[in-house]
C-alpha cells in the first residue's frame, strides 16, 4: 500500500469513528431518559415473570440474538437468568412460515404462538420500515403485549405500534447499528441494576 492510499484509508477510518462518536453523543443527550423508561418497563415485566421477545433482520437479527444472550445469561452482575428469546434463531420455523405464508409473517406468527399479555416485544430496524418487524409489533400491540423498538432517526412505520421507540440520530445504517448495540448494552445494564443492583430487595 503506498503512502497516499494509506492516508486515504486512515481518513476513512477516522471519519467513521467520529461519525459514530457524534451519533452516540447526541443519543446520550436525547435518549438517556427513554432508555431508563424502557428499562423500567422491562424490569417490571420480568418482575411479573413475563418474557421478552426480540427480533430484527440482518445485523438487527444479530443484535437480537446478542441482547437475548445478555439477558438469559448475564450482562455484568451475577444474577438469575432472565427470560428473553430472539425470534431469529430457529431457521426451520422461520423458513416454514416464510414458505407457507409470507416472509412478513415470520415474527408475528411466532408471537402468536408464544407471547402472552404482559410480555414484551422488542423490534429492531435501522429503517423502522421492515414489514416483518412492523407486523409483529402491530400484532403485539393489538394483543396487550408491551412493545419497544430501536430504529433510525426519522419517524417510522414502527412508531404507532411501540409503547416506547428509540430513534438514533444518524443516516448511515452502520452508524445506526453501532448505536443500537450500545443502547442495547445500556438497557441490559439498567435492567440488571433495577432488578439485582445495590438497594434492591434481592441485594439488600
Amino acid at each position: 500500500m503506498n503512502t497516499d492510499m494509506r492516508e486515504l484509508m486512515k481518513a476513512i477510518a477516522e471519519r467513521a469513528f467520529l461519525e459514530s462518536i457524534e451519533a452516540k453523543r447526541i443519543l446520550c443527550r436525547e435518549g438517556t431518559e427513554l432508555l431508563v423508561d424502557m428499562a423500567a418497563l422491562l424490569a417490571g415485566a420480568f418482575r411479573e415473570n413475563r418474557r421478552l421477545f426480540i427480533f430484527g433482520n440482518g445485523g438487527s437479527a444479530a443484535d437480537a440474538q446478542h441482547l437475548a444472550a445478555e439477558f438469559v445469561n448475564r450482562f455484568q452482575l451475577e444474577r438469575p437468568p432472565l427470560p428473553a428469546l430472539a425470534l431469529t434463531v430457529d431457521s426451520s420455523v422461520m423458513t416454514s412460515i416464510g414458505n407457507d405464508f409470507r416472509f412478513d409473517d415470520i415474527f408475528a406468527r411466532q408471537l402468536q404462538a408464544l407471547a402472552q399479555p404482559g410480555d414484551v416485544a422488542f423490534g429492531i430496524s435501522t429503517s423502522g420500515r421492515s414489514p416483518n418487524v412492523v407486523a409483529a409489533l402491530r400484532w403485539a400491540r393489538e394483543h396487550r403485549v408491551r412493545t419497544i423498538g430501536f430504529c433510525g432517526r426519522a419517524r417510522s412505520d414502527m412508531d404507532p405500534h411501540c409503547d416506547l421507540a428509540l430513534h438514533v440520530p444518524a443516516a448511515l445504517t452502520a452508524r445506526i447499528q453501532e448505536c443500537h448495540i450500545t443502547a442495547g448494552h445500556i438497557l441490559c445494564g439498567l435492567v440488571e441494576e433495577m432488578l439485582f443492583g445495590r438497594g434492591t430487595e434481592s441485594n439488600p
